[in-house]
């Protein structure tokens, strides 16, 4: 049922009863499922005999669960609005209207969903469901509520939405460009006389000779105000006003209370209505423009899909090649030195290109210029795909190298105290031992560096395999680090640990299994649901948001408001209290980066800490400015792209250790670049070698085969190999070749894509991409045919529609006769739904489902969290099968109730995919653990599953090199595939 504030779904208590059992039709079965998902991360929740999805959520739900909730689907329509009245006017009126095929209708809607006729329905996305509420709320009004500050701020929530992706006209508001303070700081002004003057300031760079003349146009007794700066509408709300009220209040300091208010200003001004403090890290340089590191030419090669012939790529390839003026100036060179060899080809960053047109090369080059100098074309944070733009961040200060003098104080580095094992739980093992002293020797030089010294014994990189306990050896070296300092009678700081999503859960309940009486004071979770509220300053939006809406060239630090308690004057509610243990999200760390970069913690632990492999990310550059004694990095795949990822860890770690990425690259990456292929991975090996060294005692490197003599064996079959390949062992039941449908299906994907690629389409190869990868997973999982797929009554045989399903089944089949539990690795969501309903109906199971819809940080004691959907299953005697994305769920859970993975759905990246293995590979494992990488064969050429199979492998570097694996990302493909 659709209603004004979401949808309900409804099912009668018998229905409800056969769902949850299995015995009923399979599209009842598939939503159930997916509203349980929704349920599960906290966009939906449970009501009388079903489900209520808030229109916020479904908004935001992807086109595959749309389809399995029989919701219409999105669509990217155009609005035109019209105006009636001044904005000065309480009769001001807007309204909007949907253009379709070039017609214009009027807004019919109720809910999320918009049906102009019964023939056109959609689902609105975020920025037009923001844009008609904004409408309608404002339409709602009375005349009397309908001042200029509501008429002002729907303005500016229509143009948030422009902003954010509606396609919609606004020429009525060309000319007004509304915004609405989000801080009120302040400026001091040194007088004649040797007093000061105080003066507030809005936080949005506006200059302050400016603002002078403009505060006359508030009324002093207002709650609300309004200020015209230039062409800008500045709106300020009641707390905003108070903020300006309490400046003026104590504008002049007299000379005499100068020093005063200079060492205290919180005695002059209320802190919790005006911003007054900054406090960064030696390391931080500012804030302003976020700078964007050119990187170059990095050690990975594409693949060409859709080759058949082995042409060279189209020159449009360059454009996606070229990322910056610097790369634009390289690609240039090239060209132009092949073009004087007489060459028709050029090798550009591993891909051929034809550059024999030169009128097309120049003109692709040209574009890509003007696509640079665009406004707010900052890069996008590759590792937040759905981050907003971010041009202002805290500026990095470059760390010059100084080596030789860090590896001299590393070398110092021992434990002063036996650690008190009696105050922990459990018996490390040796490996443990060995790292909780290393951690612990490094931690008590950083405790007494002086802080302002930048080249300062500052942190280090803990690269264990995965499995051999890194979260324990964190925590047991806290508690040893901070025993010290209370030993000492220093001030025992609060402690950070920023991790991905799903391992918050995760490491509370590792303290609990580690202490037998914790060390911290409290554990705070800075997370929705569950402590971020509480630590939150009302009314203030998050960092990254204003960083969004501050004009480009107009930021300083006294433009920021604090959007979290920090400090002594928020008084008992601060966050940053002595003892503390916070945990964090690297998404909160990049969102709150100016709060939590002014605290002076005492030692900070980055979890999965390839999260910020990438230099021109914002979680980067708020990682690296934070301030603290202690930093370790705890990751076992300290590189996933390229040798860029390690410099950019170890850069954060230790400054100065591997200098600059410019020298870097010039003495470690270009080296694997000028080698020849059959001679690549010896230099690669070398290369490896050289960086063990450089790094010296700030890497602490173990594999469980060298440290764990008792862990079970481990074995990997593939179905795209026939002969031993890379510790991958072929197995013929995991080779299925397409036939019928999925053949049919598979070879007019490539029919389509070849007799239209000379058309040049935006998007068609990574369109086509896709659409094979669907296909070699099943034939109709690309349709939006759910409900024939999920009713059909022979499970087997729509299933065996797949050759990659039926491998699949055959392999579950064998695990079930051992009396064995698996984990199949899925990415895509619809198939996740579907195989669920299948497994469940086949072998009378309830198969759990862990993505990224689940919720991985419980706000209540119940089962619907990762750890508790994994007690449920591992509790489950003899065979049981658990789903699990692995960009989700692949990283920091510990499933050792399961012996057997399958990869059914292979992830681009083979540290990822390494990662999900591992999850029943690790220390409590006591059977032999066995991979399975099935795939799907074309009987007359390499099909999808084999071209993956060959680029993931090539990908691998020997064993002796500074990391197991080197992995290319789908752009790095796509690039290959002339797509970039």
């Amino acid at each position: 049922m659709i209603e004004d504030e979401g949808i309900s779904f409804y099912a009668s208590p018998n229905e409800l009863a056969g769902i949850r059992s299995g015995n009923t039709s399979g599209l009842a079965g598939a939503q159930y499922v997916s509203l349980t998902m929704l349920c599960e991360s906290g966009q939906a929740h449970s009501i009388s005999n079903g489900f209520f999805v808030p229109s916020e959520s479904i908004a935001c739900l992807e086109e595959d669960i749309l389809s399995v909730l029989q919701l219409p689907p999105t669509a990217p329509l155009k609005f035109q609005i019209k105006v009636d009245g001044k904005s000065t006017h309480p009769g001001f009126k807007v309204s909007a209207f949907v253009l379709i095929e070039g017609d214009s209708y009027p807004i019919n809607r109720k809910g999320p969903i918009l049906s102009n006729t019964s023939k056109d329905k959609y689902t609105l996305t975020p920025a037009q469901l923001l844009a008609l509420d904004a409408i309608d709320i404002h339409t709602a009004m009375s005349a009397d509520e309908k001042g200029e500050g509501s008429n002002l701020r729907l303005i500016a929530t229509l143009q948030q939405a422009k902003r954010h992706g509606l396609d919609i006209n606004l020429s009525h508001f060309d000319s007004i460009n509304v915004a609405e303070a989000e801080r009120i700081g302040l400026t001091v002004s040194k007088l004649p006389d040797g007093s000061i003057e105080l003066s507030p300031t809005l936080g949005d760079g506006t200059p302050y000779a400016e603002l002078l003349s403009r505060w006359a146009q508030l009324d002093p007794a207002a709650d609300e105000g309004t200020m015209r700066i230039g062409n800008r509408i500045v709106l300020l709300d009641k707390e905003k006003m108070e903020g300006i009220r309490e400046v003026f209040s104590s504008r002049r300091i007299p000379a005499d209370q100068v020093s005063r208010f200079m060492q205290t200003p919180t005695a002059f001004i209320d802190a919790a209505l005006v911003d007054l403090d900054t406090g960064f890290s030696v390391r931080v340089d500012g804030v302003g423009t976020m700078r964007h590191l050119s990187i170059g030419e990095l050690d990975a090669k594409g693949t060409d899909w859709f080759s058949q012939n082995g042409q060279p790529a189209s020159p449009q390839v360059l454009g996606g090649l070229i990322q910056s003026e610097e790369d634009a100036e390289r690609i240039e060179q090239e060209i132009a030195a092949a073009r004087r060899d007489g060459a028709a080809t050029v090798v550009i960053d591993g891909q051929e290109i034809d550059i024999s047109d030169e009128e097309a090369v120049a003109n692709v080059i040209r574009k890509a210029r003007e696509r640079l100098s665009e406004p707010d074309s900052s890069l996008i944070d590759a590792d937040q795909p759905d981050e907003k733009r971010q041009t202002v961040s805290v500026l990095i200060k470059d760390a010059e190298e100084r080596r030789e003098e860090l590896l001299g104080m590393a070398e110092q580095a021992a434990p002063s105290l036996e650690p008190d094992w009696s105050l922990y739980k459990r018996t490390p093992y040796p490996h443990q031992r060995a790292g909780i002293e290393w951690l612990v020797g490094l931690g008590e030089l950083a405790q007494g560096a002086d802080p302002q010294q930048l080249y300062r014994m500052q942190g280090c990189l803990l690269a264990d395999d995965m499995g051999l306990g890194k979260t324990f050896m964190a925590l047991v070296a806290l508690s040893e680090l901070m025993r010290r300092q209370r030993k000492a009678g220093g001030a025992v700081k609060p402690v950070l640990v920023v991790a991905p999503l799903s391992l918050l859960e995760n490491w509370e309940e590792e303290v609990d299994k580690t202490f037998k009486g914790s060390p911290f004071r409290d554990i705070v979770v800075l997370q929705s649901g569950r402590d971020l509220k509480r630590y939150r300053i009302p009314k203030t939006e998050r960092e990254t948001v204003q960083i969004a809406n501050m004009p480009d060239g107009a930021v300083d630090m006294a433009s920021l408001r604090y959007a979290l308690h920090v400090g002594p004057e928020a008084g008992p509610d601060r966050l940053d209290m002595d003892a503390r243990l916070v945990l964090a999200t690297y998404q909160t760390l990049r969102d709150y980066q100016f709060s939590l970069c002014r605290i002076d913690w005492g030692a900070v632990i980055f979890d999965e800490a390839q999260n910020i492999k990438n230099p021109n990310t914002g979680v980067t550059c708020a990682a690296k400015a934070l301030k603290s004694s202690f930093k370790v990095l705890a990751t076992g795949t300290p590189v996933e792209n390229s040798l860029l990822d390690f410099w950019c860890v170890m850069d954060t770690a230790q400054p100065g250790l591997l200098g600059d990425w410019p020298a870097f690259r010039e003495e470690y990456v270009k080296p694997i670049l000028k080698a020849d292929e059959e001679d690549r991975n010896r230099v690669r090996q070398e290369v490896g070698q050289a960086l063990r060294q450089a790094v010296g005692r700030f890497m602490l490197r173990r594999t469980k085969e060298e440290e764990l003599q008792g862990l079970p064996r481990k074995t990997v079959f593939g179905g795209a190999i026939t002969e031993p390949d890379g510790g991958i062992e072929p197995m013929s039941a995991l080779a299925r070749t397409m036939a019928g449908i999925q053949l049919q299906t598979y070879d007019q994907v490539l029919d389509d894509y070849q007799s239209r690629r000379h058309e040049k389409i935006q998007g068609l190869a990574i369109s086509s991409l896709h659409k094979l990868k669907s296909v070699s997973l099943h034939p109709r999982l690309h349709d939006s045919d759910i409900q024939s797929l999920a009713t059909s009554k022979d499970v087997r045989a729509v299933m065996g529609e797949s050759a990659k399903l039926e491998a699949l089944l055959q392999t579950l089949d064998d695990i079930r006769g051992r009396e064995e539990k698996v984990i199949i690795f899925l990415i895509t969501k619809k198939l996740q739904v579907l195989l669920k309903l299948w497994l469940d109906r086949l072998y009378g199971l309830d198969v759990g489902i862990i993505n990224g819809d689940t919720k991985a940080v419980s706000t209540q004691v119940d089962d619907a969290t990762r750890k508790g959907i994994i007690r449920t299953f591992e509790a489950r005697s003899g065979f049981n099968i658990l789903i699990m994305s692995p960009v989700a769920a692949g990283v920091g859970l510990t499933v050792v109730g399961a012996n057997n993975v399958i990869h059914l759905e292979r992830h681009w990246n083979p540290a990822k995919e390494a990662q999900a293995s591992d999850r029943v590979y690790r220390i409590g494992q006591e059977k032999s653990v066995n991979i399975y990488l099935p795939a799907a064969h074309h009987p007359d050429r390499d099909a999808f599953d084999v071209h993956l199979h060959r680029l993931l492998g090539s990908k691998l570097l020997l064993k002796d090199a500074v990391v197991t694996t080197e992995a290319v990302s789908e752009e790095d493909m796509l690039k290959g595939m002339g797509l970039g």
